[in-house]
């Protein structure tokens, strides 16, 4: 066989051989089982992200389920205090706490129950430590206005926030809109009644405090304006990084979840086989 030989630029001979004839096979398998061994690894890749992906998913999922879960159960226990209220529009603050008392169950998120007569709260339940909202004008609450009067011009429920609470702590607020019967058929506008929703209760039984969560989670869309909203709940690491999300359906818009494996996600999510990268 012959030798292969090569010219440097610039040198006046041959120089010494690199590569010899009887080396390139063994040289072309070398490069075959090279490719192979990058194919299986963007293989293994490939397949790993999948799945990672589908444990991220199956775990916003559960989440997502129970934040509707939670939010629709707490806005059908005030339905029946709006139906209640629009027939009888002179209740007294007695009345009121008899009813709404069966609403705050254990298990339910709610933390008060408001009804403002032409948008001014004059019924609340609980009393006792609430009193500093007794007289707010939502005419005049920056906060809070837009969303009362949505609810009135729109007479449907409109779900807000989380909203930072005169009271103090942060929540969401159901707004329905109270019409009372008139003449032929007609109807006039009463006033609305705000469910008072827990936000860090509501986080907890849904799970998203839960510490064993092997994801990062951000919440999307202030004021149940879904992908387009405001960030309201994370740090915002898991919308930034090509995040798995799902959209939780509310009575009034709705919310983005995009997560993201924590840290150690892959080694928490993966089962045994996988290949990590």
């Amino acid at each position: 066989m012959g030798i292969v030989k090569f010219l440097a630029i610039g040198t006046l001979g041959p120089v010494r051989p690199v590569l010899r004839a009887t080396n390139i096979p063994a040289f072309l398998a070398l490069v075959v089982i090279a490719l192979a061994w990058l194919f299986a690894e963007q293989q293994n890749r490939a397949v790993f992200r999948h799945d990672l992906h589908s444990e991220v998913l199956g775990e916003i999922s559960l989440i997502r389920a129970k934040l509707e879960g939670n939010i629709n159960g707490n806005i059908q226990l005030v339905r029946g205090l709006v139906a209640t209220l629009s027939t009888e529009p002179e209740m007294d603050q007695t009345r009121f706490a008899t009813l709404a008392a069966a609403l705050l169950q254990e298990r339910s998120q709610i933390r008060h129950i408001a009804a403002a007569r032409d948008l001014v709260v004059n019924l609340i339940y609980p009393l006792q430590g609430n009193e500093s909202a007794l007289g707010l004008d939502y005419n005049r609450n920056e906060a809070q206005r837009a969303a009362a009067l949505r609810a009135r011009d729109t007479a449907d429920l409109v779900l807000a926030g989380p909203v930072d609470l005169v009271q103090g702590g942060e929540s969401f607020i159901g707004r329905f809109p109270v019409f009372t019967p008139g003449p032929n058929g007609s109807e006039t506008f009463w006033g609305i009644v705000s469910a008072v929703v827990d936000a860090n209760k509501l986080y907890t039984q849904s799970g998203l405090l839960d510490p064993d969560l092997a994801i990062d989670i951000d919440l999307i869309g202030h004021d149940g304006t879904g992908v387009n909203g405001a960030r309201f709940y994370g740090s915002g690491a898991a919308s930034a990084n090509d995040p798995v999300t799902a959209d939780v359906i509310l009575p009034s818009g709705s919310w983005r979840i995009a997560a993201i494996p924590k840290g150690d996600g892959p080694e928490r999510l993966r089962t045994p086989g996988h290949f990590v990268c």
